[in-house]
């Protein structure tokens, strides 16, 4: 039995060092990802700034989309990266939920920005509103859910 629980200690530990070594390399990956995608929302908006300073009509609705969506995807990024990283700092599922529902908010909202509503039906923006309250109430629920209380019996 001892042995076991000797095996049962290592193949744990072992399991937590792979997990760690993932989530650092995830992490490290990621980081890099968004570093790029950094640097190209700053060379979009210097282009913008510099393209159109002299005349400001020129800057198109469609402009202001393209660089917002790329914040939005850049701050979808680095949601991504702290839920990677909050992985290794606790193990809780529920924690894991609430941050796999708000990325996912946050990726339908950048659709929503980046969407060009004058070519689709309007039954697929209902759809994607219907879906985004979906996972507002989704998160809603998971966030706020009773929680267990004992109960005395004096």
């Amino acid at each position: 039995m001892k042995q076991q629980s000797k095996f049962d200690k290592i193949s744990l530990k072992l399991f937590h060092n792979f997990e760690r070594f993932i989530v650092i390399s995830l992490s490290f990956i990621i980081g890099i990802i968004i570093l790029i995608a950094l640097l190209r929302v700053i060379v979009d908006v210097s282009e913008l700034i510099i393209n159109d300073i002299d005349n400001p009509d020129d800057i198109l609705f469609t402009d202001y989309q393209e660089i917002f969506g790329k914040i939005m995807t850049l701050l979808i990024s680095l949601e991504f990266l702290i839920s990677v990283i909050n992985v290794i700092k606790s193990h809780s599922i529920k924690k894991l939920l609430e941050d796999v529902i708000l990325i996912a908010a946050l990726a339908i909202a950048r659709k929503m920005i980046v969407y060009d509503y004058e070519h689709h039906e309007a039954i697929e923006t209902i759809g994607m509103g219907v879906l985004f309250l979906c996972i507002g109430a989704f998160y809603f629920f998971l966030k706020y859910q009773p929680r267990n209380k004992t109960i005395h019996n004096d």
